[in-house]
């Protein structure tokens, strides 16, 4: 198997690759078997003598929502409270904090602010003016037309 990663997955962490294969390949359009391939210096047998490789395309193709996780700067800052406080130890992983992946707004950035802030009431209030009757689960914000 070949699975080819953008440069934000980390190739050794097998967590990584498995979201960017659940998260930017698409089976029937992603990947390609090319058939004839030796098998190698490996244990022989005797029926077989050619194999397959699995071609897998698990790239970023477009412009997807960045990762659930806040921006480096909170992360840092949290990261500081936390030594501060005594806590245990941290080991973060990768990916530690959210990054873009070109699909975000400045809307979005205010609204995180806010609540790092801690006015997160007017994000509250914001998100109840926006509330719409109707409206099947999972349909995009930027489908929903506000009045």
């Amino acid at each position: 198997f070949v699975i080819a990663i953008s440069d934000d997955i980390n190739p050794e962490n097998a967590d990584a690759v498995f979201w960017s294969l659940a998260y930017r390949s698409n089976p029937i359009e992603d990947v390609e078997i090319l058939a004839h391939r030796d098998r190698g210096h490996g244990p022989k047998s005797k029926t077989k003598t050619e194999d397959s490789t699995m071609l897998i395309d698990a790239t970023l193709k477009g412009e997807m929502p960045p990762l659930a996780l806040p921006k480096q700067q909170y992360m840092e800052d949290a990261r500081v409270l936390w030594d501060k406080l005594g806590l245990p130890s941290l080991k973060p992983e990768t990916p530690w904090h959210g990054y873009s992946m070109g699909d975000w707004s400045e809307d979005w950035d205010k609204i995180a602010k806010r609540a790092a802030e801690g006015d997160y009431l007017i994000n509250g209030l914001r998100s109840a003016q926006m509330k719409q009757k109707n409206i099947k689960p999972n349909t995009p914000v930027r489908s929903v037309k506000n009045d």
